[in-house]
């Protein structure tokens, strides 16, 4: 691999992206949208974005600016995020999608980048699972609460014909009440103070204008969070897209991916269906229905043939063949159920739903959980069931 040119301590977004068409350079302190935004810590980062805590000075308030790299260009996800800030606010789902409060064009050293403004939320649940929870899984309460908040949000994304496309407990946030009251040096204290680190260049030439002299490590809510008001917020609109206009593939994570975008047919907005199947299998267990530490889609489409107890439609049945080959030959015998139950009650795990419950869990997440996208139970079907009502 060639060297570095730039290096840092702090492990973060990568330094080689801030050049022209890439990241846009940002310090703590540092004033956007002529004075508006003031930046006060790092949320995070993707490959096509970072995210920062900012006080909105003319609101008083706080917000979330996500600022895209700048070969984006005009995103996907600004259009669905308009889209949505014109919708009514009266149905359930909508105070379960994270809104967009604002937007606007930053020129920098590396080109022109797209901010949007959004509300703030608190860490994803995949990383409050991995910090606070005993045996890494949520408490029952939460787990079904949240089961129940997500499919409201997707339906009300499918109510306006929008798909999601990237479902998963990392696009899961929790809202963070009461924000707005706090000074900044509490509102700092909230998310813990931030580690920086210097960036340094690994040779003798000038310091690139374009690079950030610090980088900041993302910032990771108080555990409090968890207690105070026990809600969640779809978030990440990046792979989201309107039903008249739905993209070739998608790029889900592989545990969670459904298998149309595997066989490369067409997509629509039930890709979500199948993919909040799969969270709420999380949700209860900790873990996705499918998931090995080597997972390759070969492996995956084995997985979901042998879970879901269903048949592979014929039309993809000549890219199965010879995706078998790289398939090892698997001994147990598992449907969805079984599997579901044996991970839940797992030695040393305390239970608290009962095995009843259990079985309700995976008939719903089954009947999401179909091959073909037209038999998949929507939203608005599974909460009309009594285990979540």
């Amino acid at each position: 691999m060639p060297a570095r040119t730039y290096n840092c301590d702090v492990d973060a977004e990568p330094l080689h992206r801030y050049q022209p068409g890439g990241y846009h350079p940002l310090a703590l302190g540092d004033f956007l949208k002529n004075g508006r935004y003031k930046i006060l810590h790092k949320l995070g980062w993707g490959s096509y974005s970072t995210t920062w805590a900012a006080r909105d000075q003319k609101r008083g308030r706080y917000v979330a600016v996500k600022i895209t790299i700048s070969e984006l260009g005009e995103s996907g996800e600004l259009k669905i995020l308009r889209a949505l800030s014109a919708l009514s606010r009266h149905d359930p789902g909508w105070s379960h999608v994270n809104q967009m409060l604002d937007h606007f064009t930053l020129v920098g050293p590396n080109g022109s980048h797209d901010c949007l403004v959004l509300e703030l939320v608190g860490p994803n649940v995949a990383d409050v699972v991995e910090a606070h929870c005993q045996n890494n899984r949520l408490p029952a309460k939460l787990a079904k609460l949240f089961a129940k908040q997500v499919l409201q949000g997707l339906d009300f994304l499918a109510a306006n014909d929008i798909g999601h496309g990237d479902v998963h407990t990392r696009n899961l946030a929790l809202v963070a009440p009461n924000l707005d009251d706090l000074g900044e040096r509490d509102f700092i204290a909230k998310l813990g103070k931030p580690e920086t680190g210097v960036v340094t260049r690994s040779d003798v030439q000038p310091f690139g204008y374009n690079v950030p002299t610090q980088i900041v490590r993302p910032a990771f809510f108080r555990r409090d969070i968890l207690l105070s008001c026990p809600s969640v917020k779809i978030i990440d609109f990046g792979e989201a897209f309107f039903s008249d206009n739905a993209p070739s593939t998608l790029h889900t994570p592989l545990p969670v991916r459904a298998p149309e975008i595997v066989f490369g047919d067409r997509l629509d907005r039930r890709v979500d269906l199948w993919s909040a199947g799969c969270l709420i299998f999380e949700l209860v267990t900790g873990q996705p229905p499918f998931d090995v530490v080597m997972m390759t889609p070969s492996i995956l489409i084995e997985q979901m043939i042998e879970l879901t107890d269903d048949e592979l439609p014929s039309r993809w049945q000549a890219k199965w063949q010879p995706m078998q080959n790289d398939t090892p030959q698997r001994d147990e015998n598992y449907t969805l159920h079984k599997w579901l139950e044996e991970v839940y009650f797992d030695n040393g795990k305390q239970a608290e739903f009962t095995k009843e419950e259990i079985a309700r869990i995976a008939e719903l997440t089954t009947r999401m959980l179909k091959f073909e996208p037209c038999l998949r139970a929507a939203p608005s079907e599974i909460l009309a069931e009594d285990w979540l009502r």
